[in-house]
């Protein structure tokens, strides 16, 4: 026995002395999540600890911060990897529908940012037991953040992945106060993920030949470097800092990740795995929000979709086309507060929204009721106020044409259908993509220019003026970033009228119309606001006549600021204090985000119907 044991104290302190085996990128990253994940549960033990003890509020707030601050070590990874679950940590405070077969669920919000109103910008002692509540249930959630991600398996395709994914979140919730939007630590937290990242990527960087090494290592320290010196949420540069610091990041990231040979993820997302910033072209990818394969985008199916949109053959009078309401030169708006219903004795419902890049969000219409161009096609063809036909009308209109039956046979396997219509409208559609401005170039590095009025107004778009936490960067819709999961409505209380004085909220009940639920009522998509320049009149009333008044009920608070009395405005009722020069600013900034290059041309001709030659056929466009 004595034996026995001797030989095993031998082998044991042999192996003290072996080559231990160098820990994986993964397990590295894996080990400093563990750390970080047992850190962040102390440190929402501890906030909860304060408010049990009745703390003063300055112990309570900075405990806060330092729960927000640990956590933004971990979103990298768990956002990846668990979306929801990361949602439940750091999610919006909004209540959201979950549709099941059996009914609906309301999900309640929970985490960081339902805690935050409770302590900012004062504590409300009287609101401790539901703080007490929420804080337990978001303790439950941070015991088991490491749960769906792979111990052994984190491979350096994903690791950088999320790396990048994390630096757009960043750029697109971060520094914009999305995440934070009373305490506004937005910066702070930028300067903790980036440092996160910079050590997550060390590894990776002490592969790299010696030159590209050190400008990776330049570039991480000027990117923590400008947000970490900023000395105020509102006044902090986000123009510069994209353009001179965040993208130049990215673009050395993306040269390290091909020297490397680290291939990217194969799944299809909106957001295209092959970019390296948000502003690059071909950066989204509208043939991913289909729902059928052969629904995919060819230029036969453009083509004639473009002639369909422009024929008044699609309407039950043949006197008016898609154009009508969506013309190219308004950047297919029409102008009117309303658009002119069916034989133009009446207007429709609402205000006729633009369709560039109507293709780049995952519902349509401003009441979310459908949720691809091919329904939004079929339903304004048989809306009784709009086109007023149905799909085999219009078959049977269209097979009048060898031209349209030539045009079929060679886009779609199936020829001349009712479903191939509506996908031939929709893929001219998703066509009418617009992201190229003076400011997308801008931010890019080209040769141009921004003026002083609208690199301020880029700014306050990005910052004071909150317009980004709900039309996100880069596209300026509701379409949330950077998952691209989902197309946020909000309660904004648009008046009936232009006047303030006994101002009341418009009448149109907006998504609760399709889904009749009181948290809906007055509920409107956020639409895009690039080209906003030429789609007057806005909101979907039409109400405001220039971008200069809709600016200025932003600043007053919306609805709640104008004197309306509206239970559940997601939009924030305090104002802005944006001064005249920041207003004048603002739009100044909205003005260089018009682009329609390329995408407002006509059909020259359409094609000719042999088998009814009594159509009174009007002019491609015709309003009526």
């Amino acid at each position: 026995m004595y034996r026995a044991l001797g030989l095993f104290c031998i082998l044991v302190a042999t192996a003290a002395f072996l080559p231990q085996e160098t820990p994986t990128e993964g397990e590295q990253v894996y080990a400093r999540f563990l750390a970080d994940k047992s850190r962040f549960h102390q440190q929402v033990q501890q906030l909860a600890t304060y408010v049990q003890s009745d703390a003063p509020q300055d112990s309570l707030q900075a405990a806060f911060k330092r729960s927000r601050l640990g956590y933004k070590r971990l979103e990298w990874l768990l956002e990846y990897y668990q979306p929801v679950l990361a949602s439940r940590v750091n999610g919006p405070p909004v209540v959201e529908v979950e549709v099941d077969e059996p009914g609906e669920i309301l999900m309640m919000p929970r985490g960081l940012q339902v805690v935050e109103p409770y302590l900012f910008p004062t504590y409300d002692r009287t609101q401790k037991d539901s703080l007490v509540h929420e804080l337990t249930v978001l303790l439950s959630y941070s015991t088991r953040l490491e749960q769906g991600i792979p111990a052994n398996k984190l491979s350096d395709t994903d690791i950088l992945e999320a790396i990048r994914e994390e630096l757009f979140r960043l750029l697109t919730l971060g520094i914009t106060g999305y995440d934070a939007p009373e305490v506004q630590t937005g910066l702070p937290e930028a300067a903790v993920v980036l440092t996160t990242l910079h050590e997550t990527f060390q590894p990776y960087a002490n592969r790299l030949p010696n030159a590209l090494a050190t400008q990776v290592e330049k570039h991480w320290l000027a990117a923590i470097q400008a947000v970490s010196k900023a000395s105020d949420f509102s006044s902090f540069d986000r123009v510069t800092f994209i353009r001179e610091q965040l993208y130049p990041l990215c673009n050395v990231l993306q040269q390290a990740r091909q020297t490397l040979g680290v291939g990217v993820t194969a799944s299809g997302r909106f957001l295209s795995p092959m970019v390296t910033t948000l502003s690059d072209s071909g950066a989204f990818r509208p043939d991913y929000l289909i729902n059928f394969g052969d629904f995919r985008s060819s230029p036969q199916k453009v083509a004639l979709g473009k002639v369909l949109f422009f024929d008044p053959l699609l309407s039950g009078n043949n006197a008016r086309s898609c154009a009508s309401c969506h013309q190219p030169e308004r950047a297919f708006t029409d102008g009117r507060v309303k658009s002119r219903a069916f034989r133009g004795r009446k207007s429709v419902l609402r205000n006729a929204p633009t369709l560039l890049n109507a293709g780049l969000q995952n519902v349509q219409f401003y009441d979310s009721r459908v949720f691809y161009l091919e329904d939004q096609a079929h339903d304004v063809l048989k809306n009784a106020h709009e086109m007023r036909t149905s799909p085999d009308e219009v078959v049977r209109k269209l097979s009048g044409s060898s031209e349209y039956k030539k045009w079929f046979t060679e886009a779609f396997s199936g020829g001349l259908t009712a479903p191939n219509v509506r996908n031939a409208l929709a893929c001219y559609i998703r066509s009418l993509t617009s992201l190229n401005s003076r400011s997308d170039r801008y931010l890019r590095g080209e040769e141009v220019s921004l003026t002083a009025d609208e690199k301020l107004g880029f700014n306050l778009f990005l910052g004071k003026a909150r317009c980004a936490t709900c039309h996100f960067f880069p596209i300026y819709n509701g379409f949330t970033p950077p998952h691209f999961d989902k197309t946020e409505s909000e309660i904004i209380g648009v008046p009936n009228r232009r006047k303030i004085e006994n101002a009341r909220i418009d009448s149109d009940p907006g998504k609760f119309m399709t889904y009749q639920k009181e948290l809906h009522r007055f509920a409107f998509k956020t639409p895009t606001v690039r080209n906003a320049a030429l789609t007057a009149p806005y909101m979907h009333n039409g109400v405001y006549k220039t971008l200069d008044q809709v600016v200025d009920f932003y600043n007053r608070g919306g609805g709640r600021g104008i004197g309306i009395h509206l239970d559940g405005q997601t939009l924030a009722d305090k104002p802005l204090d944006l001064t005249p020069v920041e207003q004048k600013a603002l739009v100044s900034f909205l003005n260089s985000l018009t682009d329609t290059t390329g995408l407002t041309s006509r059909p020259t001709q359409l094609p000719i119907v042999e088998r009814e030659p009594a159509l009174n056929r009007r002019k491609p466009g015709g309003r009526y």
